[in-house]
């Protein structure tokens, strides 16, 4: 049988023949255009909440057979240092996803936000345990992580205690082969590359005075939201990844563009340290202090 691409060339990766990656990819390319077929994206999307840990387990194994899986979490912040991790989403194969709720929080006041008819805290897998279980295929060097923008997730994660790898970034691939040409933000490139328009993030948490945070969101809306973000990533993934071998742009992506990925989030993860006084001795100094 034909090698799995996203396998074979993990395991070059892995094993530093960085001569046989560039030649893989190359050959392979072919292949993966053909298997980014639109054909292969069905017309209708099935987006299902996860919330029972066997149901997390089926999912976790799917993906281990796959060998690749696109990841998104869904925060209470952008600021990923301090963001609270509410949910994750994966998806293995086009149209269809799963979200997985770990952070969501019960209505407030007179219950107009309520998540589920009882008014309680919605059913989900603790947070902890969710992380334990997923732990494993995160870190699972034969199978490939699919992000848009993963600094972010990867440095949510990894305040987890989780290292996500190996992986590819869709908003890294685009802009490796498009630069300046367009915006490489999820919703831009769905919309450019696949003609589909994206749930914003505004219809599910409302704008203004009417917002309310992401763990409040009811949990059909959450879903649906949550998942499309997975699924529309592994498609950008389909359709751009094949384009890197074609356009003989594999090493800058592979080679500058991807190592950062880990580097300047473990570096924001980190922190710092400044000397206040010579910081203000520099500003004394500089021009117009």
């Amino acid at each position: 049988p034909a090698p799995d691409p996203d396998r074979l060339i993990t395991f070059l990766r892995d094993q530093e023949f960085p001569s046989l990656v560039n030649r893989a990819e190359a050959k392979l390319g072919a292949a993966e255009a053909e298997a980014a077929a639109p054909a292969e994206a069905p017309a209708t999307a099935e987006y299902v909440l996860v919330v029972e840990e066997e149901d997390l387990a089926a999912w976790i194994a799917a993906a281990t057979e796959a060998g690749a899986v696109a990841v998104d979490t869904e925060t209470s912040s952008l600021d990923a240092s301090a963001a609270d991790l509410v949910g994750i989403s994966l998806a293995v194969v086009p149209g269809r996803a799963c979200y997985i709720p770990v952070g969501h929080e019960p209505p407030q006041g007179d219950g107009t936000l309520a998540l589920d008819e009882s008014g309680e805290r919605p059913r989900q897998i603790p947070r902890d345990r969710a992380l334990a279980l997923l732990k494993p295929l995160l870190e699972d060097p034969s199978v490939l992580k699919i992000g848009q923008n993963l600094k972010y997730d990867w440095h949510i994660l990894a305040r987890h205690g989780i290292r996500v790898g190996p992986f590819d970034d869709t908003m890294l691939i685009s802009y490796t082969l498009d630069g300046g040409a367009h915006g490489h933000g999820m919703d831009e490139l769905a919309e450019h590359h696949l003609g589909m328009a994206t749930i914003k993030y505004d219809q599910v948490t409302g704008t203004g005075k009417n917002r309310i945070p992401f763990a409040r969101v009811p949990l059909d809306k959450a879903r649906d939201y949550a998942a499309e973000d997975a699924d529309i990533t592994l498609r950008l993934h389909r359709a751009l990844k094949p384009r890197l071998a074609r356009e003989r742009m594999t090493t800058v992506y592979e080679a500058i563009e991807r190592p950062l990925v880990a580097v300047i989030a473990a570096m924001e993860l980190a922190g710092i340290k400044t000397d206040r006084g010579v910081l203000s001795a520099l500003s004394a100094d500089s021009p117009g202090a």
